[in-house]
């Protein structure tokens, strides 16, 4: 099953600099802060038949079952700030973010 993710091209960047010995990116939604999920984006060398996938060339992303129909048409970007860098997940479907932007809701 197909994850239907972008990445930009900083985060592609981003990606290859790192050149992690695992090449999957796992990225989902977990309960948290005031506004109701949170991204959880982590290596991971575990993927099930139950995940959507998309291969990137030099590494692959995965996204569980249940994260999925909130996630899908996203896109990864990587956002520089002086020295520090944030990944930013940009997603059409969120609907409400916290003040701080740590947490997100969805219709």
């Amino acid at each position: 099953m197909k994850a239907d993710i972008d990445f930009t091209n900083n985060a592609l960047k981003y990606i290859d600099e790192l050149r992690m010995p695992t090449p999957t990116i796992r990225i989902g939604l977990k309960p948290a802060g005031c506004t109701g999920f949170e991204y959880e984006i982590k290596w991971d060398n575990i993927i099930t038949e139950d995940d959507y996938k998309e291969d990137f060339g030099t590494f692959k992303v995965a996204i569980d079952k249940l994260s999925y129909p909130k996630i899908k048409g996203s896109t990864v970007d990587v956002v520089e700030d002086g020295i520090n860098r944030n990944v930013r997940i940009i997603n059409p479907q969120e609907v409400a973010s916290c003040g701080c932007g740590a947490s997100v809701n969805f219709e």
